[in-house]
């Protein structure tokens, strides 16, 4: 873990998304409900004090953790004592386990503003198959996506689009090629897909800087559930996620591992984000 006197890591996505989440807590205060680090997916869930929950998600980075140390150590051993509004500065922890827990704290912050919103603002489509239709309609011809996100990849050939794909982990490439090489791609990209893993890495502000010039720049899956509010002014132009109805049958699910059908049985949205705040 690097000392804090010497830790001078900046990164503004991040920064602006958590004190954006920590300003809607302030305006509308809220209580940590749950919370775990699972795999693949770790969530949060948020009550408010008429008893109206909402569960935000995050990418758990398995394998990114550099350090023996415990996450969010200098708070006490059992997280029910943990003040709600402790975490989403966690977004710049340096373990990465603690920014886990932090997003998907920040996306269930802003999950329950979205349904105290009634989802206005954001369009409820019919999952994955939208961004797919989406991206062909915008008639792009040199699609960079980062992260091997299955379905959404096997979409875009099915559709024709000419893609390139970019995966970190190994294991998970299927075909795909490593980010090592996306620099060289993204300045002559004419759109541009992320994985909302990229707020996980540091990934996401450095990504969109070098494919300043697509055409649209969509941050996708369970953990971008960020409020579109909460990432304006940042570089992306559309969010596309999912709002959770069914808590605890997806709790349950998330509890065993069983997330794959989260986009079929939960709310798909898309929607666009303001270039300002």
């Amino acid at each position: 873990m690097m000392q804090s006197e010497r830790r001078w890591a900046r990164d503004a996505v991040l920064e602006t998304l958590a004190t954006r989440a920590g300003d809607a807590l302030a305006a509308y205060p809220l209580i940590l409900d749950d919370l775990s680090l699972g795999q693949p997916i770790s969530w949060a869930v948020v009550r408010d004090a008429a008893g109206r929950r909402a569960l935000g998600t995050a990418l758990t980075p398995v394998g990114e953790c550099a350090t023996s140390a415990e996450p969010c150590a200098d708070l006490p051993s059992d997280w029910r004592d943990w003040p709600l509004a402790a975490l989403p500065p966690r977004l710049m922890a340096d373990h990465p386990l603690e920014r886990c827990l932090a997003l998907a704290t920040v996306n269930a912050i802003a999950q329950h503003r979205l349904a105290r919103e009634e989802l206005a603002g954001v369009e409820q489509v019919a999952g994955r198959g939208h961004v797919v239709r989406w991206v062909a309609a915008q008639a792009a011809r040199r699609v960079v996506v980062i992260g091997n996100l299955g379905p959404l990849v096997a979409g875009l050939s099915a559709a024709g689009i000419p893609h390139v794909v970019f995966e970190r982990h190994p294991h998970q490439r299927a075909g795909a090629w490593s980010d090592a090489q996306e620099w060289a791609w993204l300045e002559q990209a004419d759109g541009l897909i992320l994985t909302g893993a990229t707020l996980l890495n540091h990934t996401l502000a450095p990504l969109l800087a070098l494919a300043r010039t697509a055409r649209f720049r969509v941050l996708v899956g369970f953990s971008a559930q960020a409020h579109p509010t909460f990432l304006a002014g940042c570089g992306l132009t559309h969010v596309f996620s999912v709002h959770v109805r069914q808590l605890e049958r997806l709790r349950r699910a998330l509890q065993i591992a069983r997330w794959q059908t989260l986009f079929e049985h939960e709310t798909s949205y898309f929607a666009r984000i303001p270039s300002t705040e």
